[in-house]
């Protein structure tokens, strides 16, 4: 008899000290590639929302309910992709997901649309931006488009020359990634009067790239904007400094990261990139809660920009959840509606302010750019380009 009513004791402490959840937890799915040819920059971006989710539930979750996040490693592979999303949508009933790659998110976008399951993914491809064609894809940040614009703004600038027009080239590989940004470059080089002077595809993957170098060299492009994530960047840019290269790097923001000069070691001094996210320990006031979190619960690999956006992800998303759920409207067309009401949504520096409208899904449009300066990340300048109506969905 002692023994059961030291059970039940025990019982009730246990309910009276546990997380007071309601019934109901909010599913939301996510596809990552933690093993693909992204998986540099697809792991601490999947660590930066799963840390975010984390924090938040710890937090009280979204107005007392817990996001349940399913997560999925996908493999940068669009077949598998496309098998987590049909999971996701038909037996876990998720109300929206957290996607990764542009040719996966792409290939997904009118099924997304149908379904009607807001889908934020880490692709920054201005395709995506256009709500009267993808009316249910988000992501947080500006847009790869926007990147390369601020890029070609910052050259325009800074040109002293007045004999010539500023030459540059553009390096990318041949999927839905490296060639998101290429079409808005060549039409913005055109109206700023800057000559491009050569495309050079690379693989999705490499050990050398000396060749495509060698043929970027004979047109003597003074800078070149690279479009892939960061291992590749180093490997270029490694080669590059072997062949007494002198163009000026440009990396877009899947390559200027903390782990750059690591890699690249030397060659990497110099070079410059878009950042889309604050590089981690920034002081912006936002980042406490990071570095807090990362403190409480250290982890192995160091913390960089890539995981800072996949917690600015977190917050976006989150946010939305909450609006819907206090309109008593968490359904997939609830949260896309709820997503459209955020105005300048602050992710405390983490990221620009975040604005979404029915009728335009860039969040923002400026971009910081960073140089390798003593091996670190060092802010050079914000870029922030126009947002034309014409620009939407290119």
């Amino acid at each position: 008899m002692k023994m059961c009513k030291r059970l039940l004791l025990f019982a009730a402490t246990m309910l009276l000290t546990a997380p007071a959840w309601g019934a109901e937890t909010i599913k939301v799915g996510g596809i990552w590639d933690l093993t693909g040819v992204t998986a540099d920059v697809g792991k601490p971006f999947a660590e930066g929302v799963q840390d975010a989710i984390a924090y938040i539930n710890e937090k009280g979750g979204v107005n007392g309910k817990k996001i349940e996040l399913l997560n999925v490693d996908y493999g940068y592979k669009i077949p598998q992709a496309n098998a987590a999303y049909k999971k996701f949508v038909e037996q876990n009933k998720v109300v929206m997901i957290n996607g990764w790659g542009t040719g996966d998110t792409e290939a997904l976008k009118e099924t997304v649309a149908k379904d009607k399951v807001p889908y934020f993914s880490a692709s920054f491809s201005g395709h995506l931006t256009d709500p009267a064609k993808t009316p249910y894809n988000f992501f947080v940040g500006a847009s790869y488009s926007d990147q390369i614009r601020g890029f070609l703004q910052h050259v325009k600038n800074n040109w002293k020359d007045k004999s010539r027009a500023p030459r540059v080239a553009f390096i990318y590989p041949n999927h839905g990634f490296g060639k998101a940004p290429i079409e808005a470059g060549r039409q913005y080089a055109k109206e700023l009067g800057i000559d491009l002077v050569h495309e050079e595809i690379i693989p999705a993957s490499f050990q050398d790239v000396t060749s495509n170098l060698l043929n970027m060299q004979k047109k003597a492009p003074d800078y070149a904007y690279v479009q892939t994530t960061v291992s590749w960047c180093a490997v270029l840019l490694k080669d590059a400094r072997k062949l007494g290269i002198k163009t000026t790097f440009f990396l877009g923001n899947y390559g200027m990261t903390e782990a750059l000069p690591l890699l690249a070691k030397d060659a990497a001094e110099g070079v410059y990139g878009m950042a889309t996210h604050a590089a981690y320990g920034e002081n912006v006031k936002g980042m406490k809660l990071l570095t807090d979190w990362n403190k409480k619960h250290p982890a192995k690999e160091s913390r960089d920009t890539v995981y800072v956006r996949g917690w600015a992800y977190g917050l976006t998303w989150a946010e939305g959840l909450k609006i819907a759920d206090k309109n008593k409207q968490l359904t997939g067309e609830g949260v896309k509606k709820a997503l459209e009401t955020l105005r300048n949504f602050d992710t405390g520096g983490l990221t620009p302010p975040v604005t979404y409208t029915s009728s335009d899904h860039r969040p923002t449009t400026k971009t910081t750019i960073y140089v390798i300066k003593g091996g670190k990340m060092t802010k050079v300048e914000e870029q922030e380009t126009p947002r034309r109506k014409e620009w939407l969905g290119l």
